[in-house]
């Protein structure tokens, strides 16, 4: 694998707190100059009387462009293209104190780092998600779906929940009894072919589409990332070594076919920080380097 990118210049003073893929084969880099601490040390603060400097780092077509946001009171986790040009930053957590009192923990930038807008999309959120027709797709952790920071009815509860551009409920699997989705590790979209998602407990692949989910079994397998082309799945199940599972669905099982062991120019094996996802490709920061990985339909690498 050689790199498509080199952050070195940007994280001499910055840390990387998320990356995404957009829907033009190009690349979003979320970073802060100084991490934001937790609450008694477990808990992440929603919003900070501190401001922090963030950094968005957008790279197209070989070129790349620096967005500076240098007073934000914000904790976010979350990067994601959203609107035309514009960018969705999210807050894991978010507070509800009362019907009339709720943090908007969603919030979107121009590309000059105009606020244009915000909107809550609950507490608890493990993944964000925004197709090409603009729906935003969370799914949660088990506190999001639980309940805390004050949501005794979290809008999490289903595990994932479907909203427009603007933050109103789309979808959701509230009604979906099959299983009970403890908490999402895994999301992504396929263009036409719906929102696809892993969750625990029952090891379970969903896929979501026109309000009827339909579920898959993988071999003994957990997910936090996946790559979709086709009857194929590659899955990085996140324990430090980039090494991917290549899935191919038999009926309505994914079976393991192989792994695939992603290396470096050097010879050694990536280990990816952040890792992202959209419908085929994978995308890892190992260090300063950002690398692609496409599944191919029907692979046998």
């Amino acid at each position: 694998m050689n790199p498509i990118a080199n952050l070195k210049e940007e994280l001499k003073q910055m840390t990387p707190v998320s990356i995404a893929l957009g829907h033009e084969n190009d690349v979003f880099v979320l970073l802060v100059e100084e991490l934001i601490p937790l609450i008694n040390g477990s808990f992440p603060a929603t919003k900070t009387e501190k401001s922090y400097r963030y950094q968005i780092i957008h790279l197209k077509d070989g070129q790349k462009k620096v967005l500076d946001l240098p007073r934000e009171t914000w904790n976010y986790h979350h990067i994601q293209p959203i609107d035309d040009g514009h960018i969705l930053l999210v807050c894991a957590r978010s507070y509800y104190y009362d019907a009339q009192n709720i943090e908007e923990n969603a919030r979107v930038y121009d590309q000059n780092g105009c606020f244009i807008r915000s909107f809550c999309l609950g507490d608890g959120i493990e993944h964000v998600y925004v197709t090409k027709n603009q729906e935003i797709w969370t799914g949660y952790f088990d506190e999001g779906v639980f309940g805390n920071y004050g949501w005794k009815d979290p809008v999490g509860s289903s595990g994932l929940v479907g909203w427009d551009a603007l933050g109103t409920i789309l979808d959701s699997l509230e009604e979906d009894n099959e299983y009970y989705i403890f908490e999402c590790l895994a999301l992504n979209g396929i263009a036409d072919g719906g929102i696809w998602f892993f969750f625990s407990i029952d090891s379970k692949i969903g896929v979501r589409k026109e309000r009827l989910t339909s579920y898959y079994s993988p071999e003994d397998i957990n997910i936090q990332a996946f790559a979709v082309n086709g009857e194929t799945i590659v899955a990085y199940q996140g324990r430090g070594e980039c090494t991917l599972f290549e899935l191919q669905r038999d009926g309505n099982e994914y079976k393991t076919i192989h792994k695939i062991e992603l290396m470096k120019p050097n010879g050694k094996s990536i280990e990816p920080q952040l890792v992202n996802n959209r419908e085929s490709k994978l995308l890892f920061l190992d260090g300063n380097e950002l690398y692609i990985y496409e599944a191919k339909s029907g692979a046998t690498e």
